[in-house]
């Protein structure tokens, strides 16, 4: 499998072996450093070694071993269907699309040609973080799929997610105006707010329920769809989301979480669950609701954060 990556600003200067232990941490040091000693990683034509500095704008070209399908939890289920649309319950560990070692291990491939039946001409229409669970959209048809995204684009697809955060926002309900943008200097690909270039980004909350161990449930209906918007915005609020270890640690502290096994715990991603997508049908002509029920490990989440004060 070939791969290629640029180097972007932050991690200019770094060893070829740091920037790609750094930047792809879902394989070891230990493990780029033996695919540079085999001659498997270049930059313009010429093998490195693992001392060889990057710049930025590089382009370096790995040539990696197929590798194991990792083990990822299928256990979707179809909340809608029709000839033209999929909705979809993914849980929380599912990738919707492919990337790195996850080339067959993701929704999109696994509905194309592994569901019976198969569903070959299924386009994504939204898309949702691996950790980030609840609905997904797809389309079957082309131009439902470009109608449809020009919805999402256009803001006029109504979006409300749920989830657990730390601490108790004041005021219970309100908006979060704050544009966002790619942290530059950051060695994790992580965005945040962005006040002279960031896109305007506009996030609207509301209590749902206090929570044991100050934890509380919040429906959010965000008016634009930045990447990692509503887990930027509760950060920047000082709420994170509940397991959003990104948004919660320094790029080190992150760095050692990803290469580091973790304990079993009721909640393994961060509290974060797309509820209920409203949109126009393009087909049909009306308006429909799609709602995916809380994810099992949310629920028990709340569920255990509830039992500390019965």
């Amino acid at each position: 499998m070939n791969v290629s990556s640029k180097v972007p600003v932050p991690f200019n200067g770094l060893s070829v072996l740091e920037y790609l232990s750094t930047r792809f941490a879902y394989l070891s040091e230990a493990t780029w450093s033996q695919y540079l000693r085999d001659g498997r990683i270049s930059c313009q034509g010429v093998l490195l070694d693992v001392t060889c500095p990057v710049a930025r704008g590089d382009t370096i070209r790995c040539e990696l071993p197929d590798f194991e399908a990792p083990i990822v939890n299928f256990d979707y289920t179809i909340v809608y269907e029709d000839e033209w649309l999929l909705g979809i319950n993914k849980p929380a560990g599912l990738r919707v699309h492919s990337g790195g070692k996850f080339v067959h291990a993701n929704l999109i491939y696994h509905l194309r040609h592994v569901h019976e039946p198969p569903y070959p001409e299924a386009n994504l229409v939204n898309r949702l973080d691996a950790d980030t669970s609840g609905l997904v959209l797809l389309a079957r048809d082309k131009s439902v799929l470009s109608q449809l995204m020009r919805q999402f684009a256009e803001g006029l697809v109504g979006k409300r997610y749920l989830a657990v955060v730390a601490g108790r926002p004041t005021p219970g309900h309100g908006t979060i105006d704050l544009p966002l943008g790619p942290v530059q200097d950051s060695r994790v690909p992580r965005f945040g707010v962005d006040r002279a270039e960031g896109k305007t980004a506009l996030t609207h909350y509301k209590t749902v329920r206090e929570l044991s161990r100050d934890f509380t449930l919040l429906e959010l209906h965000p008016e634009t769809g930045r990447t990692h918007q509503l887990r930027v915005h509760l950060a920047a609020m000082g709420h994170p989301i509940a397991g959003d270890a990104l948004y919660t640690m320094n790029d080190d502290d992150y760095l050692r979480f990803r290469r580091t096994p973790q304990p079993q715990s009721i909640l393994q991603r961060q509290a974060l669950h797309s509820h209920q997508l409203e949109f126009f049908h393009p087909r049909l002509q009306t308006t429909c609701t799609l709602t995916a029920p809380l994810a099992p490990d949310l629920a028990e989440f709340i569920g255990s954060t509830e039992a500390i004060d019965r």
